[in-house]
Order: structure tokens, then C-alpha cells, then sequence
């Protein structure tokens, strides 16, 4: 998640996930969310190179529909 919206977020927050082939949004919610920013490649820290300052997010869909994905898989997620 980029450093600009980590900030809004809170555990718990509701997110849909999408991905190619997927006939509906997944909803989820945010289970975890780093204390420790990362920089995206490379590794270069410059003022120009701040929007790359990420910080990493995990959100949980329900049994039912963690059932409809796969360990990998891309997806689009967009906050609620």
C-alpha cells in the first residue's frame, strides 16, 4: 500500500478484491499491516522516489470465498 493511504487504514478495514476470471469483488479484511515501510526497486532514495515508499498489507477473505483463489494469484484490491 502506498505511505500516502497507509495511514487511513486501520485492522479490520473492508477491502474488494478482484481478480481476472473472478465473476464478482472478494471481500476482505485488512488483518495485518506492517510497522516498517519498504522501497520498491531500486533502492534509491531520492525526494522524486518517495512515492515508493510501501508498506505491506494483509487482508482476509472469508472461508467461502479464500476457497476461490489461489496461493499467488494477482489481484486488484480497492479499499471500501
Amino acid at each position: 500500500m502506498p505511505e500516502t493511504v497507509a495511514g487511513k487504514l486501520s485492522l479490520g478495514h473492508a477491502v474488494d478484491a478482484r481478480c481476472d476470471g473472478c465473476a464478482a469483488a472478494i471481500a476482505a479484511k485488512i488483518s495485518y499491516i506492517s510497522p516498517q515501510p519498504e522501497f520498491t526497486p531500486p533502492v534509491i532514495y531520492s525526494n522524486e522516489s518517495r512515492t515508493k515508499l510501501v508498506f505491506l498489507v494483509e487482508a482476509e477473505p472469508s472461508a467461502q470465498d479464500a476457497a476461490r483463489l489461489h496461493p499467488g494469484q494477482p489481484l486488484d484490491v480497492r479499499l471500501q
